[in-house]
């Protein structure tokens, strides 16, 4: 997460994540699962702007950056590969700025600018980073002084994957395992990795993918990968990573086999749809290879294709 101070506004870069493991252990009480999953940071971003208000209005400009909607115009129908804005008062940027004003007493209001690359309904994060950014510019803007702990308090009801994009700079490789139902974080130092994102026509619902899940009777580790990926073994990992996840994700959508087909003929490190989809992404051998790959997927017609890095996250400090 960039956060820049100008004179009369902060900006902020906001990150897309994958999931490069994900396990379910078990169905809670309350309805949500008991998870286990390794998350990172990476270098395709959401742009935001807040900008302090005289009045206690909330205003949100939200919109497709200018070169997304180009990418995605090539094809018949864009909005299956971009997905949805939702209203302004169900984005969750709004909903995490008006929550902030609230519980803060915060008498003043915001005209935030958010400007979207990262696409919608994919499983990359990108709703979630955004009101992390929201939450920490206009913690910024509007001079609260608020910690990652008390942000993360207030986030803990409008998303699992927020505190993620909150607390896992506290190391700077944006890599962090998330336990609980998400909102669980530990921090790891983590090497640069070189991928490759797929957004395949049409999102799915993350409910609906979850209530296709089954919990496995052994619930696998996350910690061997862990160890690969803080070593200098990341290009000795499986070639399919774990996402409990994708089996139901795939009988909704069959877009996704054809992205894993794809990448099963090209000679990736490791390659694993993330979080509950659509999205996909292909790990590399380093920058070049990642560049290949990705003119390889375009020609493929597989959906809107994103070479990216890992990045970290500059976080604010408790």
């Amino acid at each position: 997460m960039l956060l820049q101070r100008l004179a009369s506004k902060v900006s902020v870069l906001a990150p897309a994540k994958i999931n490069l493991f994900l396990e379910l252990l078990e169905k809670r009480p309350d309805g949500f699962h008991e998870l286990e999953t390794v998350m990172v940071a990476v270098s395709l971003f959401d742009r935001l702007e807040i900008t302090p208000l005289a009045t206690s209005e909330i205003e949100l400009d939200c919109a497709w950056e200018t070169g997304q909607t180009a990418q995605a115009n090539q094809w018949e129908d864009p909005a299956q590969f971009l997905g949805d804005l939702p209203p302004m008062e169900s984005n969750l940027v709004y909903r995490a700025v008006k929550l902030l004003q609230t519980e803060e007493n915060v008498p003043h209001g915001a005209r935030i600018i958010l400007r979207k690359r990262i696409p919608s309904a994919s499983g990359f994060g990108g709703a979630s980073s955004d009101a992390a950014a929201a939450l920490m510019a206009a913690n910024l803007a509007w001079n609260l002084g608020c910690s990652i702990n008390r942000l993360s308090e207030l986030a803990a009801s409008l998303g699992s994957d927020i505190p993620f994009f909150l607390h896992a700079g506290q190391l700077g490789s944006g890599l962090a395992m998330a336990t609980g139902r998400g909102e669980k974080i530990a921090t790891f130092p983590g090497k640069r990795l070189d991928l490759v994102l797929i957004r395949p026509a049409g999102g799915l619902s993350t409910p609906e993918v979850f209530r296709r899940c089954r919990i496995p009777a052994s619930p696998e580790s996350a910690q061997p990968l862990l160890a690969s990926l803080q070593s200098d073994q990341q290009m000795s990992l499986p070639p399919t990573l774990t996402n409990r996840l994708s089996l139901p994700a795939r009988e909704l959508s069959s877009t996704i086999d054809r992205v894993a087909n794809a990448c099963e003929q090209l000679d990736v490190v490791a390659h694993q749809m993330s979080g509950s989809g659509s999205g996909y992404f292909a790990i590399c051998r380093n920058r070049p290879h990642a560049m290949r790959v990705a003119a390889r997927l375009r020609a493929a017609n597989v959906g809107m294709v994103f070479p990216v890095t890992t990045c970290g996250i500059r976080a604010l400090r408790n």
